[in-house]
């Protein structure tokens, strides 16, 4: 990996942070929530229970489908995790863990020496009651020695770059931390080219554009989130972006270019009011 190369296990995170924290699931007065959902009609099944389906999206999102089992089935997961040396009973950035002996998971987002934090799909906004049901995207805490934690799936990642972790035997041979919380990187990476974000291009560099722009909140909003491909949605939030700061970066054309990628970051880190 280049020194300037962004690791897999941060190009992860970034992404899961990214996407909305919202309901996404459909309401019947009979059925209640009805697990329908872009997440599932993405994984190719839809309407059943999907915090496993949704782990699975945020890695193929960012082309590291291959690292992790498709299945909706927590328990499968586990299973896969401990017959390929890859389950531990500590937290790392990325990991998926496991609640309740497969009732449910999802992604590990930071930790610190007594507190674990996750995002995850099919669950509840922290505080609510859904009669049991999960109803959407939602990030939260947890004791990290709480029994409702039955243990964590950490994969390893193609680059060779092990996450933060507090594993002090880390397989992957990461040196164990005391603690990690995510937040935005506060460093632009070089401009990679236009040609990364002409219509219909897919790279890591659409994928990182896509989420400073869902965090300014230009333009439409995503029904899913960022993904690897430049759609029109894309081209649409690009141009939202370029008139809002039109003396600067116009003319708005929704095509990306070397001060358009400097003012996205710029906006969603916090650098520049918008």
């Amino acid at each position: 990996m280049s020194k300037t190369a962004i690791p897999d296990w941060r190009r992860l995170v970034d992404h899961v942070m990214a996407v909305p924290e919202r309901i996404y699931e459909g309401w019947s007065s009979v059925l209640g929530w009805d697990n329908r959902t872009d997440f599932g009609k993405q994984y190719g099944w839809d309407g059943v229970a999907w915090c496993a389906i949704y782990n699975w999206d945020m890695y193929s999102n960012v082309g590291l489908a291959a690292i992790v089992p498709k299945t909706a089935s927590v328990a499968g997961m586990t299973a896969w995790a401990k017959q390929h040396g890859q389950w531990s009973q500590y937290p790392s950035i990325g990991a998926e863990v496991n609640f309740s002996n497969g009732a449910h998971t999802e992604i590990v987002t930071g930790f610190d020496a007594d507190t674990v934090y996750t995002k995850g799909g099919n669950s509840i906004k922290a505080g609510a009651s859904d009669n049991g049901q999960g109803n959407g995207v939602w990030s939260h805490s947890h004791p990290r020695r709480s029994n409702h934690i039955t243990g964590y799936f950490a994969p390893r990642f193609p680059d060779g770059v092990c996450p933060p972790t507090a594993d002090p035997k880390d397989p992957r041979g990461g040196k164990a931390v005391t603690s990690w919380r995510w937040k935005l990187t506060a460093q632009c990476p070089p401009f990679p080219g236009r040609e990364k974000f002409r219509l219909g291009a897919t790279s890591d560099a659409a994928l990182q554009l896509q989420t400073w722009l869902a965090r300014g909140n230009w333009g439409p909003r995503y029904r899913v989130g960022p993904s690897r491909t430049m759609a029109q949605i894309d081209l649409d939030k690009v141009k939202a972006l370029q008139q809002h700061y039109v003396k600067d970066l116009g003319p708005a054309d929704g095509l990306c270019g070397p001060r358009t990628w400097q003012y996205a970051f710029e906006v969603a880190t916090g650098l520049r009011r918008k």
